[in-house]
């Protein structure tokens, strides 16, 4: 009877918080509060948008929303190495914004460092099981490093998800290795 009512408790704690919106984590704050900076992000303005983030950054450096969105756009800028700070500040605050490690590996995978970019890729992978970019970029870096069996796998796996240009670099790798 007892330990019926303490769960009872517990369930009705936990329901109370929910509906009190104690279950909102600050990444989800920060996304909703941030809205006009990712906006200027999704459309590519880039220069607008750091100017946007960077007092932002100031006042809360903690902010792993805000140090992704620079990401984006220090990246799409060409600024590679800032790009790669950025993600790593990212993943000091807040690891699970799994979108810094495809960022930082097309900056790695661009700069010719393969093998950590390749691990990047790995670690969005891991958080990406159901997207075919990640496995793309991945199969990128293998064929980079001429690891051609692995490559293949990933570019199958990416072919899994109707990844265009993975099948394309598929078809070539095969048409090569036969």
């Amino acid at each position: 009877m007892e330990v019926l009512l303490i769960g009872f408790v517990f369930v009705g704690y936990i329901l109370i918080r929910l509906m009190l919106g104690h279950h909102i984590t600050q990444t989800i704050k920060d996304q909703r509060k941030f809205q006009p900076g990712i906006e200027l992000v999704n459309q590519e303005k880039y220069e607008e948008a750091l100017q946007y983030f960077d007092p932002i950054l100031t006042k809360r450096p903690e902010s792993a929303v805000a140090w992704l969105y620079k990401a984006k756009c220090n990246f799409g800028l060409g600024n590679l190495y800032e790009a790669i700070y950025d993600c790593d500040k990212v993943a000091n605050y807040d690891y699970s914004l799994s979108e810094c490690y495809l960022i930082k590996g097309k900056a790695l995978y661009t700069l010719e460092e393969y093998q950590d970019a390749h691990d990047e890729f790995a670690r969005a992978v891991w958080f990406f099981t159901d997207k075919a970019e990640p496995y793309r970029w991945k199969g990128l870096a293998n064929y980079q490093m001429n690891k051609i069996s692995e490559a293949k796998t990933d570019f199958r796996r990416a072919v899994g998800f109707e990844d265009e240009d993975a099948n394309h670099y598929l078809l070539k790798m095969e048409g090569i290795n036969q």
